[in-house]
């Protein structure tokens, strides 16, 4: 069995150096910003990729179902690969102690996301209809995953403003 790019990047990320502890909250909440905001630029990347071939399929074409498929699989491969990523960089991240809890809920929330993808990864490849595009989407929306991570994230966020830091995490 093939291992997902997105188990492949996960790994990569967790074998790297951890990052230095106790660092100030601006410190903490910095770093933090950078992974959000890469993040968040890797995901509208994937929605421009997928716009652009939106463009590119003649959806009079006898192929243009499966052109739409495969292409929705690549853009979900994507995303999940890029959550794997930035979830391994906040795992890397020792907070300061005040900023232990809402840290780990917004890495607990990340995993959450993983395995979402991960437990409909067979689902996702075995697409092979637009009707099957249309339960991944469902099937995926009903974990909350995405909507648990936001949430996790704009808690930091809050915290964040209270301390006045002149931070935006992307949530």
């Amino acid at each position: 069995m093939k291992m997902p790019a997105w188990a492949l990047a996960l790994a990569l990320v967790l074998l790297a150096p951890a990052c230095t502890g106790g660092a100030s909250n601006a410190d903490y909440f910095a770093e933090v910003e950078g992974i959000t905001r890469g993040l968040d630029a890797e995901l509208d990347a994937v929605e421009a990729s997928f716009n652009a071939g939106l463009l590119d399929i003649n959806f009079e074409s006898a192929t243009a179902e499966e052109q739409l498929i495969t292409l929705f699989q690549d853009s979900i491969s994507t995303t999940a690969n890029s959550f794997a990523v930035s979830v391994g960089q906040l795992e890397q991240i020792e907070p300061p102690s005040s900023l232990t809890g809402p840290h780990e809920d917004t890495v607990s929330a990340g995993r959450f996301v993983l395995r979402a993808y991960q437990e409909r990864i067979d689902e996702l490849e075995a697409i092979d209809t637009l009707t099957g595009i249309d339960d991944y989407a469902i099937s995926l929306s009903d974990t909350g995953a995405r909507q648990r991570f936001t949430e996790a994230c704009q808690e930091l966020q809050i915290i964040a403003d209270g301390d006045d830091l002149d931070v935006d995490l992307s949530c």
